[in-house]
């Protein structure tokens, strides 16, 4: 209903702020990763939006990501998830890896988490893990287990993109078959930067 919203901002607090829209100030709720890309007040924001509608509440999420927007929708899905509980867990790591955690299998960063026990993280997992598979599949890191995973890892949280990475690390690979986990992180770095 409501996709994005673009204003001044009016307040800015760790977990909710108010846009100001032609003199509406709209109540937005956000993670921590949004609030680190927020701009001070006064100043112009725009941000990707969810509306949510319960029996109680009506509610406006705020992202300045997309894929934090994506992650939040999938989220909310997930049967013993609301919205609340979602952007707590989104406000625990930055987009990219919480996906790439999830596909994973990380059960520990999940149950880490406030409210969260060890079947609803595998759940959410699962869940979520299947919908990432059906939704795009260019866009998964590589889920095997030999060396690969663990340098394709290493280089995402250095903050290199998916699809750049596993192309370098196939060629990589390719040229050198034998090259251990150090050797594939070495040779991408060169070829990323």
């Amino acid at each position: 209903m409501i996709e994005f919203i673009t204003g001044k901002l009016f307040k800015k607090l760790q977990e909710e702020i108010i846009i100001n829209v032609n003199g509406i100030g709209y109540k937005i709720y956000i993670s921590l990763n949004t609030y680190d890309s927020l701009p001070n007040l006064d100043q112009e924001v725009s941000l990707d939006t969810y509306f949510n509608v319960s029996e109680h509440s009506h509610d406006l999420y705020g992202f300045s990501d997309i894929l934090e927007k994506d992650l939040f929708v999938m989220l909310i899905s997930v049967s013993g998830i609301g919205p609340k509980t979602a952007i707590s867990l989104l406000s625990a790591v930055k987009p990219d890896d919480f996906k790439a955690r999830l596909v994973a299998g990380e059960v520990k960063m999940l149950t880490d988490l406030p409210g969260i026990g060890p079947k609803t993280a595998k759940r959410i997992i699962i869940e979520l893990k299947d919908k990432f598979i059906k939704s795009d599949k260019d866009d998964l890191p590589i889920e095997n287990t030999n060396d690969n995973s663990d340098a394709y890892y290493a280089l995402i949280n250095l903050g290199f993109k998916s699809n750049n990475v596993r192309k370098i690390i196939s060629k990589v690979v390719k040229k050198s078959p034998q090259i251990d986990t150090e050797g594939i992180i070495k040779e991408s770095l060169n070829k990323l930067r």
